[in-house]
């Protein structure tokens, strides 16, 4: 038998899924020059690519390139799902080792959070969110369409009415009972918010721009004097981690209104709101439960902590962290953060400080601001233009340095403090509009 038949029979093994990786990497080594006289540059490329390595994943790209040499002569063969089978096991198990290694390594940091929480205590909430999964209590039955693809002004009218009467049976079914039992309420159809000892929650659903369903999920946790940019935010498994990426995966099927919204786009738009359901029940909202009081926010074990998460562990697939919330030193190019740490050093008696940060958050893009109060005035009074806002706020809090005496000083910075606050209730949905000179 020749090298070529050879060749053939080993190709015809792989694609049957009967080759390890281990021995397709021995073969191929030691027929290297049988190889290059046989198969063409490209072939060779498909085949055995130039970041190969042994393992299940790099065998399926193998097996692809099998069965392209195959197909290009003319002689299709029928290829195993043996090689991604074990290449998704493999995968879930290298993930789960690095994830492993990810917690092992910011273990120190948690443990001072735990400790700092067990000196807090906060009331758990104890709700059965896992009852709410699957197909919406009296969801109406699905919708028999003509079409798929709306083309019709009429079409796409009727796609998404249907659409949006899907994203609301889930939203009453899934998500308002379960940010119900974290105290939240409405503030609009899509908004839960909640105010608890000087800071805000609020989770909120952005409507698509061309009239679809929803764009994205804003959710934040933050001061009350705060706005919902450069904040401390949640440890990134959490915030980024595999909740997150399955909510956002396919986010599509809630997002456009152009296709028919038949049996399976319902199904589908179910399993995307349970998605959002376990990101929110067993992922976010616990950790919000904990931080009750800005004392606790701003606690430095939970700032240590938060740093330790911020960049996780490598991706066996692509070599590249599965998140990387590390700003590497860089400034917020709006310096949110300077003003989120200076009001609190300023009620904190830390008032050098405080002024400091102040001052450097006002300078910055100073004259980019002065434009913009230019073309709009009131600017700093509309909770849609939030760095307006953000601004006026730590004008404000800065004017009380003129205060001379530290008794008065200290009032003032009390007394902006229940002003500042007083307005963004209303910027935050948990009260009517405020207007304020």
């Amino acid at each position: 038998m020749g090298f070529q038949d050879v060749m053939k029979q080993m190709f015809l093994r792989i694609a049957a899924g009967d080759v390890e990786p281990e021995e397709w990497e021995q073969w191929w080594n030691s027929n290297k020059t049988g190889l290059e006289e046989n198969l063409t540059r490209g072939d060779r490329g498909r085949m055995m690519p130039a970041l190969w390595s042994a393992s299940y994943y790099w065998m399926s790209k193998t097996q692809s390139g099998v069965a392209y040499y195959f197909h290009a002569q003319g002689r299709p063969v029928k290829t195993s799902g043996y090689y991604e089978e074990k290449a998704r096991e493999e995968e879930i198990r290298d993930r789960q080792k690095a994830l492993e290694a990810y917690h092992r390594k910011t273990a120190s940091a948690r443990h001072l959070w735990e400790e700092y929480l067990e000196k807090h205590p906060t009331e758990t909430i104890s709700f059965d969110w896992k009852s709410l999964l699957g197909t919406p209590p009296g969801q109406k039955p699905a919708k028999v369409f003509s079409y798929k693809n709306a083309r019709t002004t009429e079409q796409w009218k009727e796609c998404g009415e249907e659409l949006k009467l899907r994203l609301k049976e889930n939203l009453q079914a899934k998500i308002a009972p379960v940010t119900k039992a974290y105290g939240m309420k409405k503030a609009g159809p899509k908004t839960f918010v909640r105010e608890r000892n000087g800071l805000v929650s609020r989770i909120q659903f952005i409507g698509y721009f061309r009239g679809g369903g929803y764009e994205a999920i804003i959710c934040y946790l933050c001061p009350i004097y705060a706005i919902q940019y450069g904040i401390l935010g949640l440890p990134g498994h959490v915030s980024q981690g595999e909740y997150f990426q399955k909510m956002h995966n396919g986010w599509g099927v809630i997002e456009y209104g152009g296709e028919a919204v038949d049996a399976s786009a319902v199904e589908s738009i179910n399993g995307k709101f349970d998605d959002i359901l376990t990101f929110l029940a067993d992922g976010m909202l616990p950790e919000w439960q904990k931080i009750d009081s800005l004392e606790t926010y701003f606690a430095k074990e939970r700032r240590d902590y938060l740093k330790a998460t911020e960049k996780g562990p490598n991706d066996p697939r692509t070599g590249r962290p599965m998140w990387n919330l590390d700003t590497e030193g860089k400034p917020d190019p709006w310096r949110a953060d300077d003003y989120l740490f200076g009001v609190w050093d300023l009620l904190s008696g830390r008032e050098k400080e405080g002024y400091a940060r102040l001052e450097n958050c006002v300078q910055c893009n100073a004259e980019y601001m002065e434009e913009r109060l230019k073309e709009r005035p009131e600017a700093y009074n509309d909770s849609r233009d939030p760095m307006a806002v953000m601004y006026h706020n730590a004008q404000l809090f800065i004017r009380t340095k003129e205060n001379t005496d530290g008794e008065k000083r200290r009032n003032a910075i009390r007394e902006t403090y229940e002003e500042v606050c007083r307005f963004m209730r209303y910027y935050h949905g948990l009260a009517k509009k405020t207007e304020r000179e």
